[in-house]
């Protein structure tokens, strides 16, 4: 598909259209989930603040949504750009597209000024990230905060990774992360 351009879509201009069609894709992308995705594109209630969405004959190809998130590390409060529901349909993997979707998706978190991205995923697509400048957060705990209220730390499955934005250029300070609501 050549080298296709990633647009931002702000939520407050998100339409009908291109709400079902980031869904569709992650239906497809995440089928174990498709009973919340089918719904909506909040996971655990986060919503997007903005999406960076790469698209081909009126179907999103690629998609890495971002939250805006005040979270702490430490004594320390860090607003984020939180990164959630990234994909590529299965047919364009391996093009870079997940690369372009989140060059431009922290462009824009830059852009709103955020200290910092904060992504949660597992250890066998790390590297997607690493290689576009994402490092694993060297923190004793991340702490998320679920739908009752609880206080529970991360899942061990989860690989924390952040990438370095104004506040965070010399690196994040030790300590637990809090999320300060429920993980993206």
């Amino acid at each position: 598909i050549g080298k296709p351009t990633p647009r931002i879509v702000d939520e407050s201009t998100m339409d009908a259209v291109m709400d079902q069609a980031i869904k569709a894709g992650l239906c497809r992308c995440f089928a174990k989930d498709q009973a919340v995705f089918s719904r909506t594109r909040a996971w655990h209630g986060s919503a997007p603040a903005y999406s960076a969405v790469i698209e081909q004959d009126q179907a999103v190809v690629a998609h890495v949504g971002v939250i805006d998130r005040v979270v702490r590390v430490g004594d320390e409060s860090f607003r984020v750009g939180g990164v959630q529901n990234v994909f590529v349909v299965p047919e364009l993997r391996g093009q870079w597209l997940s690369d372009r979707a989140m060059a431009a998706a922290m462009q824009e978190a830059s852009a709103r000024g955020m200290d910092m991205g904060l992504l949660f995923c597992l250890p066998r697509i790390q590297q997607v990230y690493a290689r576009v400048g994402w490092k694993v957060l060297q923190a004793t705990k991340v702490i998320r905060v679920d739908e009752t209220g609880a206080e529970l730390t991360l899942p061990g499955d989860n690989v924390a990774m952040y990438y370095p934005l104004h506040k965070v250029q010399a690196g994040l300070p030790t300590g637990a992360v809090h999320l300060q609501g429920n993980d993206w």
